[in-house]
């Protein structure tokens, strides 16, 4: 890179309305230390040092993306870091023992969301390794099926060197790579119709024998791990992908009957999916038991209205799981359906960045890996948030950058930098 070249990155235009629009993040963040501690509530030791750290990192991540992502959207990394900070605020809020730690996987996300945003300036090199991607994928979910450690009825955690890793979130990222390199292949002749099956003309039908050989094995090892959460947004994922690839309706049809199926499996198969299930249709007929935590969830967002209870001032902590399933409906309940709303408008933003960004690169893969990547972040949003409002049954799926924990957070920052590395090679051609 010349030094002309260096100069021009460093004042980047893309930047410099990312630096403003930060500014949002900072300013979320002070107010809620401020609304914390004025309502007498019990800040964790070392809550200034968090804080600092936080807007410190938010920067590095600003200043590193200046010198590897000059050109890339600036709304991507502006819209992730904003919903980070409503996540260290409410799991301080919620669980300040652990509230060190999530600014750490935070800092450690940032870190290698720079890394992935710069390797992903030349995204096209992962489109040679999405066998490998799909095999590796495989592999983790047998690794923990076989060695991995069951909570609330599912095994989707491995141990290493001490730290405790949700498997499943690697798979995500591992399936997604495989996804897009293979439709960006067979997207062409997925969307044409010429053999003869079931008295239809489909020529496209052997080219989804490995994307479905492949799809069915992830699904029953999951299902072998108890873990309906991640099959449903498996399943969901596939559909959209196919859709985007092909606009083939009838795809969308087998994979919502795909959906449907799973559902009904696991409701029969898995004792806790059929207690979920049950709950979902009827919380208070168990509210003493396994229904309590859907039916605080409902008091606590109906305690917010429309402005909030106030951060701090609300009941939220009495919600079993709060910081990790039920998060939403703790912003719901302290700030309201204006602050639930906010967080929804957010994630629409970075869905619609990463869509735009699909839409500028010049490339196929580049288009579907950026739209696949913004709609694994959307959907896996929308499950949980409809989970929090009753609309759908729970899953145990965490809501991106806001939930506590380090594996969710993690990959979802890495994420974050393979839109921004994709959007940055876009940049970069327009400008040549």
């Amino acid at each position: 890179m010349t030094l002309q070249a260096a100069l021009g990155n460093l004042v980047s235009r893309e930047r410099n309305i990312e630096f403003v629009l930060l500014a949002a993040s900072a300013a979320f963040t002070l107010l809620a230390w401020r609304a914390l501690e004025a309502a007498a509530f019990a800040m964790p030791a070392g809550s200034g040092r968090i804080l600092a750290q936080f807007l410190a990192v938010g920067l590095a991540g600003h200043v590193g993306l200046r010198l590897v992502a000059a050109r890339a959207s600036p709304q991507i990394y502006a819209a992730a870091l904003l919903l980070t900070a409503v996540g260290l605020a409410f799991v301080t809020r919620l669980a300040p023992k652990v509230a060190q730690d999530q600014a750490n996987w935070v800092a450690l996300g940032v870190a290698l969301m720079i890394v992935s945003a710069a390797m992903a300036r030349q995204y096209g090199r992962l489109r040679r390794y999405k066998y490998t991607a799909a095999l590796v994928g495989l592999g983790l979910l047998l690794a923990t099926g076989l060695f991995g450690t069951t909570i609330n009825g599912a095994r989707l955690w491995l141990t290493v060197g001490g730290h405790t890793v949700q498997s499943t979130e690697l798979i995500k990222l591992f399936l997604l790579v495989f996804l897009a390199g293979y439709l960006a292949d067979e997207a062409d002749v997925l969307s044409s119709s010429r053999l003869r099956f079931a008295g239809r003309t489909y020529r496209s039908l052997p080219y989804l024998v490995p994307l479905a050989l492949t799809w069915l094995m992830a699904l029953a090892s999951l299902a072998l791990l108890k873990d309906l959460g991640s099959i449903a947004l498996l399943v969901v994922l596939a559909i959209a992908s196919l859709y985007v690839a092909t606009g083939r309706a009838w795809l969308v049809a087998a994979g919502l009957a795909l959906l449907t199926f799973t559902a009904i499996g696991g409701y029969f198969a898995f004792d806790h999916a059929r207690v979920r299930i049950d709950v979902w249709r009827d919380p208070f007929s168990r509210a003493d038991g396994a229904g309590y935590q859907t039916v605080q969830s409902i008091y606590a967002i109906e305690a917010g209205g429309i402005t909030g209870e106030g951060l701090g001032l609300g009941q939220p902590d009495v919600i079993p799981a709060a910081p990790t399933d039920y998060v939403f409906s703790a912003v719901a309940e302290e700030l309201g359906l204006a602050g639930a709303l906010g967080v929804v408008l957010v994630y629409l933003v970075l869905l619609l960045a990463g869509l735009h960004v699909a839409l500028q690169s010049r490339d196929r893969y580049g288009s579907l890996l950026a739209a696949l990547t913004a709609l694994l972040i959307a959907i896996q949003a929308g499950v949980i948030i409809a989970g929090n409002l009753r609309i759908i049954p729970t899953t145990g799926i965490t809501l991106p950058f806001v939930s506590y924990g380090g594996s969710s957070l993690v990959v979802n920052f890495v994420l974050v930098g393979l839109l921004l590395g994709i959007s940055n090679a876009a940049g970069e051609n327009a400008q040549s």
